[in-house]
């Protein structure tokens, strides 16, 4: 019922370069730019990206997972995912409180409901939870715009962050972490990261319908 992603073609390349740079921790009164959740706007040809999440109190969550973003429409029961590699047969759409009751092709999945409901609005608006086949919580967003997002957490790793003007460290600990030194920039909801003569673009989530 769900698309398959490749998980091997993809370096989370964030990680694992060791360096050091002057370090300051953000304060209170004059919070960093780097605050709050962001999500990669490149992804890798199997649909992988990275969620970074930079907390005020200077912890730092790096999530790989996969990250599809496409379009959706509603006719009654029936909810039509728009995949611009063809055409997808109609999931038929029922609802039981808090629980999304999905059938396609005599499969049922049962999702369960993240974000409370909005009164008067489709039922199907907001985020939802349920088990993926690879054994984690996968998570879709169907926005009032006809927007779907389907993320499916693969790896997390979590640490500290530390920042000096526009020059930031970052720490994951454990396999496949490291230190990594990183510039960086803010230009309205979009995050630079710049390391190794190279630049990733994320994009702050919760905004533009996030």
């Amino acid at each position: 019922m769900r698309r398959h992603f490749r998980t091997t073609t993809f370096v989370a390349s964030i990680l694992i370069v060791p360096a050091a740079i002057a370090q300051s921790p953000s304060t209170a009164n004059q919070p960093s730019p780097l605050v709050g959740t962001w999500e990669a706007i490149t992804r890798s040809a199997g649909g992988l990206g990275a969620t970074i999440g930079f907390g005020a109190d200077n912890k730092l969550r790096y999530t790989l997972g996969a990250m599809v973003d496409m379009k959706y429409r509603r006719t009654r029961d029936s909810l039509y995912i728009v995949d611009p590699e063809g055409p997808v047969s109609p999931f038929q759409v029922a609802f039981i409180g808090d629980t999304m009751v999905m059938t396609n092709e005599g499969k049922v999945q049962r999702e369960t409901r993240v974000t409370p409901a909005v009164t008067g609005a489709d039922p199907v608006i907001g985020k939802w939870t349920y088990a993926h086949y690879t054994g984690v919580p996968a998570f879709e967003e169907y926005t009032a715009a006809g927007e779907f997002r389907l993320r499916v957490p693969i790896r997390t790793l979590e640490g500290n962050w530390t920042s000096a003007g526009d020059s930031a460290m970052l720490h994951l600990p454990g396999p496949g972490g490291g230190d990594r030194a990183v510039h960086f920039a803010v230009v309205a909801d979009t995050l630079i990261l710049a390391f190794d003569g190279k630049s990733t673009r994320y994009l702050r989530t919760g905004t533009s319908g996030r």
